[in-house]
This record gives C-alpha cells, structure tokens and sequence, in this order.
C-alpha cells in the first residue's frame, strides 16, 4: 500500500500509471514543506527478475530543481549528492530547449553541481 486513502487501498501499481511522489516534512502549527514530483510508472530492465514477475521504476514527468538553499547538503551522503546532480542535470536537458537566455541563465545557476 502507498498510500493511506481507502479508496487506493489494494490497487497494485501497475505499468503506465502516474503517481506522484510527495516526502514532506510538517511542524503543526507552524509550517511543512513538501516536495511533490509526478512520475509514471514503467518496467524496469534489471539483472535479476525474483518469481520472473518483473520490476518497476519511475520516470519523472515534472522537471523542476530543488532549492539548494532549503537543503542542509551536510547530511546528504555521496550517493545522494549523485542522484541530485544527475536529477539536476536532466532538468538543464530537458528544460534547456524551451527557455530564453535570461531563463537559461537562472536555470544553470539552479542547477549547478555540488560536491561530495
């Protein structure tokens, strides 16, 4: 089960659906944040197929970067550090042909790399 709504109780995720995937962190009474991404759902090719019943992954559809500056990139640890920097990368890719040069410019600073 993903999610705590009745109505999806029981719903195998299957491939081609959209979920989206929403980590928040909320104080009550004060504020929360979350982060929400949509991604669909697709077959993944792995090594290893357990039962030969397959496996699944998830490919964005929204492509937006994370505010550094919300991040304490201290407690990230390298492999972290990877996904966010090739998460990043992708959304330079991606978004790149659709973006004048003042939002390009914005973009690259978004999305610059950080280190290990």
């Amino acid at each position: 089960m993903i999610s705590f709504r009745p109505q999806a109780r029981n719903v195998p995720i299957q491939a081609s659906m959209t979920v989206t995937d929403e980590p928040g962190y909320y104080e009550d009474g004060s504020f929360g944040i979350r982060l929400e991404n949509v991604l669909i759902v697709k077959e993944a090719n792995t090594k290893f197929n357990f039962g030969d019943k397959g496996y699944l992954s998830f490919e964005h559809v929204t492509w937006a970067p994370y505010q550094r500056k919300l991040m304490d990139l201290s407690l990230l640890i390298p492999e972290e550090i990877d996904w966010l920097n090739t998460y990043h990368s992708n959304c330079r890719e991606i978004l790149a042909p659709y973006l004048d040069d003042s939002e390009m410019a914005w973009l690259k600073k978004a999305t610059e790399p950080i280190g290990a």
